[in-house]
C-alpha cells in the first residue's frame, strides 16, 4: 500500500491528529497570554472537528482526547502539569471535552451518512448499468462477458471471470480484464469454488482474501509478499437461480480505488443475483428461439409434404390412367392413341423423377455432401447440352442459342447443366404458350454470364427477392402452375457450390435468369 493510501486510513488519521495537535501547540504557545484560553480552546476544537470530518469517528474521538490533554498541559495553570487548581478551569476542560466529543461524533455521523449515500448511489448506478448492458444480450456467454467487464470496471479490479462446472472440475466460461483473468482455476481455487457453490455464499482465498468477521472486506497486500499475494487475491461469488447454482463469479484482487473498496461483499452478491437473472432471461430467449425454429421446421415439413404429395400424385395419376387405358381389352386403341399413352407415361415419369431429384439434390446441398469438380468448360457446350435434355419439354417452342464458340468458364459440368435444365423447365412452365426461350453466354470482366430468358408475363416486383427461397411460389403463378417450389432453390445451391451467383430480371415482356461463373483462362482451358 502506498503512503498516501495508508494516510487515508483510520491509523493514518490517528497519526496525523497527533502531529497536527503538536504543531498547533507549537504555534499557539508563544501567544497564550495574548490569545486567552477561550481562543486557544476554539482552535483545538476546530482541529478536532476537521479531523473527525476527514478521518471519521474514531480519529475524531482520539483528537478530542489528545487536544484536551494538550490544552490542559500547555495552556492551563499550573503549566506543564495535568493538575488543575481553579474550579473554572476544570469546568472549561470538561466543557471543551464534551463539545469536542459531541461535535466530532456529529460530524463523523454526517460523514458516514454521506459516504453511505454515495455508495448506495454508486451501487444503484452499477446495478442499472449492468441491467441495461446484460438485458441487450441474447446469448448467455456474451451476457456473462458483459458481467465480468462491468465488475472489473465497478471495483477497479484486475479482472473477473465466470466459472462453470464441467466434468472433473471447473472451466472459464467468460472473462474480462487482464489476460490472467481467463486462467483455469488452480487446485487451491477449485476447493474454494466448490465450497462457494455448495454453501451458496461468497468465499475468499489467500492472505489478502476475505477477512473473517469484517463484512467481506478485501485487504490489500503489503510487504515483501505483496506480489505473490496479489496473484492469490480472489473473491468467489456463486451465481444462484433459486436453489440452482449456474456458476461462480471470480473477482481477482486487489480491489482498486472504488466506492466499494472496504465492503464489496454486498454489491458482489447483488451483482451475482442480477447476473443469474440475466442468464436465465438469455436461456429463456434461447429456448424460445429454439422452439420457434422447431415450429418453423414443422411448418416447413408440412408445406413440403403438402407440395410433394401433390407433385407425386399428379404424375402417378397420369401414369395410372395411361396404363389402365392400355390394359383395357374392351377398347381397341389405335397406334396414335398408344403413342399418346406412351408419351404421357414417359413425360410423367420424367416429371416424377424431377421432383424426387430436386428433393434429393436440396438435401445433398444442405448436408454438404456435394463436392463440385471444377474444370474449364465451353459455355456453348453447356447450353447446347441443356437444350438437348429439355427437348421434350420445349417441343413446339423456339429455343435460340447465342454464345461464342471459344468462351470458357470454370464449373462442375453436371451441376451447371442441371441448373440450366431447371431454368429452362421453369421458363417452359411460366412463359406464354409456345413462347420462345433464349439461351445466351457472354464475357463480363473476369466472369462468364449464362442467360435463360423467356417471353412470359414476368414476375411481380414484390416476388423477385424471394424466388430462390425454398417452397416460394408467386401467388398469381401458383394458381395455374403446380410445383414444389424447389427448382430455383436447387439452381442457386448448384451455382454457389461452383463459386458463382445467380440473379433474375423481369418485366411484363419476360424474365431472364443469369448465372455468373468465373471465366477460365485460355491457357488453362484444356478444352478441345
Amino acid at each position: 500500500m502506498s503512503v498516501t493510501a495508508w494516510l487515508r486510513t483510520t491509523r493514518g488519521g490517528l497519526l496525523i491528529a497527533t502531529a497536527l495537535t503538536a504543531a498547533l501547540v507549537g504555534v499557539l504557545e508563544p501567544f497564550r497570554h495574548d490569545l486567552g484560553l477561550a481562543n486557544v480552546g476554539f482552535s483545538f476544537l476546530i482541529l478536532t472537528l476537521l479531523i473527525a470530518s476527514t478521518w471519521g469517528r474514531a480519529a475524531g474521538l482520539y483528537a478530542a482526547v489528545v487536544t484536551n490533554l494538550a490544552y490542559n498541559f500547555f495552556f492551563i495553570e499550573p503549566l506543564h502539569q495535568f493538575n488543575v487548581h481553579a474550579v473554572r478551569d476544570i469546568g472549561a476542560l470538561v466543557l471543551f471535552l464534551g463539545v469536542s466529543v459531541i461535535g466530532s461524533t456529529l460530524l463523523a455521523t454526517a460523514r458516514e451518512s454521506a459516504t453511505q449515500a454515495r455508495r448506495r448511489q454508486a451501487e444503484t448506478e452499477v446495478a442499472l448499468r449492468l441491467s441495461r448492458a446484460m438485458g441487450g444480450q441474447s446469448e448467455p456467454e456474451e451476457a456473462l462477458r458483459v458481467l465480468c467487464s462491468e465488475v472489473t470496471s465497478a471495483f477497479a479490479a484486475p479482472g473477473a471471470a465466470v466459472l462453470t462446472r464441467v466434468e472433473g472440475g471447473w472451466s472459464v466460461l467468460a472473462h474480462a480484464g487482464a489476460s490472467s483473468a481467463g486462467r483455469p482455476p488452480s487446485v487451491e481455487e477449485r476447493a474454494m469454488v466448490d465450497r462457494a457453490a455448495s454453501e451458496g455464499r461468497l468465499q475468499g482465498l489467500g492472505s489478502t482474501g476475505l477477512e473473517p468477521g469484517r463484512r467481506g472486506r478485501i485487504v490489500v497486500p503489503r510487504g515483501r509478499d505483496a506480489a505473490y499475494s496479489r496473484e492469490r487475491t480472489v473473491a468467489l461469488v456463486p451465481l444462484k437461480l433459486g436453489e440452482r447454482i449456474i456458476g461462480v463469479l471470480r473477482v481477482d484482487g486487489p480491489i482498486g480505488d472504488s466506492p466499494f473498496r472496504d465492503e464489496p461483499a454486498e454489491l458482489l452478491t447483488a451483482v451475482a443475483s442480477e447476473a443469474a437473472v440475466a442468464v436465465q432471461r438469455s436461456e429463456l430467449a434461447h429456448a424460445a428461439a429454439h422452439a420457434e425454429a422447431l415450429q418453423q421446421a414443422d411448418e416447413m415439413k408440412t408445406a413440403l409434404m403438402a407440395s410433394i404429395s401433390h407433385d407425386l400424385k399428379t404424375p402417378l395419376a397420369g401414369i395410372k390412367a395411361a396404363i389402365s387405358s392400355i390394359l383395357d381389352k374392351q377398347v381397341r386403341w389405335s397406334e396414335e392413341d398408344l403413342d399418346a399413352f406412351h408419351a404421357t407415361i414417359d413425360s410423367q415419369v420424367d416429371r416424377l423423377n424431377r421432383v424426387i431429384s430436386d428433393i434429393l439434390d436440396l438435401n445433398r446441398i444442405e448436408a454438404g455432401d456435394l463436392q463440385p469438380e471444377q474444370a474449364p468448360l465451353r459455355a456453348r457446350d453447356l447450353l447446347d447440352r441443356a437444350r438437348e435434355v429439355t427437348a421434350y419439354e420445349t417441343k413446339g417452342r423456339e429455343v435460340t442459342l447465342d454464345a461464342p464458340a471459344d468462351l470458357r468458364l470454370m464449373a462442375d459440368e453436371s451441376l451447371i447443366t442441371q441448373a440450366l435444365v431447371n431454368l429452362i423447365e421453369n421458363a417452359v412452365k411460366y412463359s406464354t404458350h409456345e413462347g420462345a426461350i433464349h439461351l445466351t453466354a457472354a464475357r463480363e470482366g473476369d466472369s462468364v454470364v449464362l442467360g435463360v430468358a423467356d417471353e412470359g408475363p414476368g414476375i411481380a416486383p414484390q416476388d423477385l427477392p424471394y424466388v430462390f427461397e425454398r417452397f416460394y411460389r408467386a401467388e398469381e403463378h401458383s394458381r395455374r402452375v403446380k410445383g414444389s417450389g424447389l427448382g430455383l432453390t436447387v439452381v442457386k445451391g448448384f451455382v454457389e457450390l461452383c463459386g458463382g451467383s445467380v440473379g433474375v430480371e423481369s418485366s411484363p415482356k419476360g424474365t431472364r435468369f443469369s448465372i455468373r461463373l468465373p471465366a477460365a483462362a485460355k491457357a488453362k482451358a484444356g478444352v478441345q
